[in-house]
């Protein structure tokens, strides 16, 4: 049952102002009255219309900010209907009352009577209420307060929505194994698809081809390899299933000037110009040394034509030639510009 919406009359408001304020103690609420007429309700009110019955036995507890649950039990052997509720405190004052056309509840004689009302207020008052009793009390259950509710069906466990109702260990139970079948059914086709796939892929080959070899299907790691060529097959340069890297062709080291060099693959060039001195042996350095020996170095002279040079051309002096450099002999009468190359490892 949703709580009833009371209202509270000017009487029991200034009552309540007060206690809110600290200059009271909290009210307490000592009996209530019931009517079976309808009536109109109004903060005006200083009693309930058409009361007929006060009961005394009252037991009452706040269970929320704005929500008071009220117990009130009747051993008499009266019978009556109930369609509006007066709440007394302990001066007689009526604090607030709540009324419908329609009977809230029915006694019947030799029956036992207990009413209990989730009475709802406008704004946090609840806490400053107090009952007189709460030996009898039977509060709806919270999550802060003990009492009595009421087992969620198998919709409400299953939509969820339902924040004030408990759930039964067969109804989870129920609802888990909804649950499991369709989690369960999701990861089947997940792993059946994936399973396809597996097949698919592992049908499959990636196999080498050209310069590339190695490979296989895709039941396991596969290494497709590209074999580097030796030094010797680069030299020989027959093979066509192996490929060149920096690696055996360098390091390339060079100077790229007048006087400079070149060297890769351990082969190196040298190149330059010197004057050849007159009638005399000149000695020429190589811009950088060969590792290891030079082979050969020739040189080119621009003779002088003058009246002395006889035609005569700077020659390599063959014995002289090593890996640092080599010397020329000049027989003209004149000094000659002159270029080498010289070539070595």
């Amino acid at each position: 049952m949703d709580p009833i919406q009371i209202m509270v009359t000017n009487a029991g408001l200034d009552v309540l102002v007060n206690a809110q304020s600290g200059s009271t103690d909290a009210i307490k609420v000592t009996s209530v009255g019931i009517t079976a007429s309808p009536f109109v309700m109004a903060p005006t009110l200083t009693a309930l219309p058409g009361e007929f019955k006060r009961i005394d036995a009252v037991s009452g507890e706040s269970v929320s900010a704005n929500v008071i649950h009220m117990t009130a039990q009747d051993s008499s052997e009266d019978t009556y209907e109930v369609r509006g509720v007066g709440l007394y405190l302990e001066d007689g004052t009526l604090f607030a009352a709540y009324g419908q056309d329609t009977a809230i509840f029915q006694k019947l004689t030799m029956s036992f009577f207990v009413m209990a009302l989730d009475i709802a207020f406008v704004g946090s008052v609840a806490g400053s209420i107090e009952f007189g009793d709460t030996s009898f009390l039977m509060p709806p259950a919270s999550e802060t307060v003990k009492g009595v509710a009421e087992i969620a069906t198998q919709d409400e466990v299953d939509t969820g929505a339902d924040d004030t109702r408990i759930v039964s260990p067969l109804k989870l139970k129920t609802r888990l194994a909804a649950l499991a079948g369709t989690i369960n059914t999701t990861i089947g086709a997940a792993v059946t698809s994936m399973t396809d796939a597996i097949a698919t892929l592992t049908g499959r080959k990636i196999v080498g081809g050209g310069l590339a070899s190695g490979g296989g299907d895709l039941s396991a790691d596969r290494t497709i390899t590209v074999t580097e060529a030796t030094a010797a097959e680069i030299t020989a340069g027959t093979a066509t299933d192996k490929v060149v890297t920096p690696r055996r062709l360098g390091p390339i080291t060079m100077l790229l000037q007048q006087n400079g060099f070149i060297r890769f693959f351990g082969f190196q060039m040298a190149w330059g110009r010197f004057s050849a001195a007159a009638n005399a042996t000149t000695p020429v350095l190589f811009a950088e040394k060969f590792p290891n020996a030079c082979f050969s170095a020739v040189v080119s002279g621009v003779t002088n034509l003058g009246t002395g040079s006889q035609d005569n051309t700077p020659a390599v002096i063959g014995s002289s030639i090593t890996a640092e450099g080599f010397s020329v002999f000049n027989a003209d009468d004149e000094a000659d510009l002159t270029c080498y190359i010289a070539v070595g490892f």
